[in-house]
Order: C-alpha cells, then structure tokens, then sequence
C-alpha cells in the first residue's frame, strides 16, 4: 500500500488547486500520491496563517515534509525568504520544484538523503509532519529543527489532539526549554518553540 510519505508508482494524475492568501492567487500542481492533493488541508491553511502573522525574519526557511510545496511556497512568497523544501517522496519534489517555479521563488528542493549531508543555520522551520509515518519519524523531524535552528530561531509545527499533540508539546519543551500554542483552529494546535 501506497503512502503520500512514500513514492507512488501508479500512473500520474495531475491536477491544479487555487489557494488564495494576502491577495494573492496560488496554483498548484497536485498529483495522486500525494498528502492532500485536492485542496490545500486546514491544518496547513492555520499553520501558514499563524506563521505570516506572527514571524519575522529574513534569509532561509526550512519546509520539513514539503509535499507538492504549499507551505514554502507560501511562506517563502510572503516573508521574502528563500524556502529549503525537504520531501521523500520524489513525485512531490518534482511538484514543489514545479509550484515554486511557478511563482518565481528562489527555493532549494531537497530529497531527505540530500538535505542530511547538508548544514543549514535558518530562523524558521516549519513542519505538517508525516504523523502516519510514525512518532519516531515526527520526533527525529522535531529534532531536526533544533539542531538546524540559529540562536533565537523559531520552530513551528501543526499538529492535532489527537495525533498526539500533549507528547510532542511535552518533547519541544524538553527540547528547546519553552513551547507555546501559536494558535488553536477547528481542532489544530500550531505548537511553537524558540531556541
């Protein structure tokens, strides 16, 4: 069985979704195979919304879990950074190296394999986890974003109760000394942290 946190080898089934933000109209390119691919999901809607309104900062972000890219993309467009997409699925890379292209964003597209020989020092990481791949997936993705954290760099994520939301507030705090609820929305918690 075919997971979107896994690539898909069934023949493609290419789509476009609008995602309108800040006055502006976003077209993506969305296949089957992939985490939500024909709308952009609430929880990644609350956490882009949370994350323009409340970070500010220049230079690189890290988009953990990219997708077909809605998160970088967005953010990246809309603070005036530059995106660091990480994926595994490769039919998800080609559609983030696709959507970001498509609004003329300077953007590195990353396979995980690649990003790990990689050092990164970034003010922002943000993550819609793969919480079907496991908590051990999520929690080494929370770790991640520690160790590729400057000083008074911002972690976010976007999680519900019910995908484990108390253990990994718990697992920030311990990590990164603070964690705070961004915002509450429909059931999902955006998760904050500052190192």
């Amino acid at each position: 069985m075919s997971h979107y946190f896994t690539t898909d080898n069934t023949p493609h089934e290419f789509s476009e979704i609008k995602f309108s933000f800040n006055d502006h109209v976003y077209r993506f390119k969305t296949d089957r195979g992939v985490f939500s691919k024909n709308q952009i999901d609430y929880g990644t809607e609350v956490l882009i919304k949370t994350v323009f309104e409340n970070f500010k900062g220049s230079g690189q972000l890290i988009d953990m879990g990219a997708g077909y890219g809605p998160i970088g993309t967005v953010l990246g467009r809309e603070l005036g950074m530059e995106p660091v997409m990480v994926e595994v699925n490769e039919d998800a890379i080609q559609l983030s190296i696709e959507n970001t292209r498509r609004e003329n964003l300077k953007a590195d597209v990353l396979d995980r394999e690649s990003y790990g020989d990689m050092i990164f020092n970034v003010l922002l990481y943000v993550t819609n986890p793969p919480f079907r791949a496991g908590k051990d997936t999520v929690l080494g993705i929370l770790d991640d974003g520690y160790n590729r954290l400057s000083e008074n760099g911002v972690l976010y994520m976007v999680v519900q109760k019910k995908q484990g939301m108390p253990s990994y507030k718990k697992h920030l705090n311990s990590l990164f000394g603070n964690v705070e609820i961004a915002s509450k929305d429909k059931g999902y918690y955006i998760l904050k942290s500052t190192k």
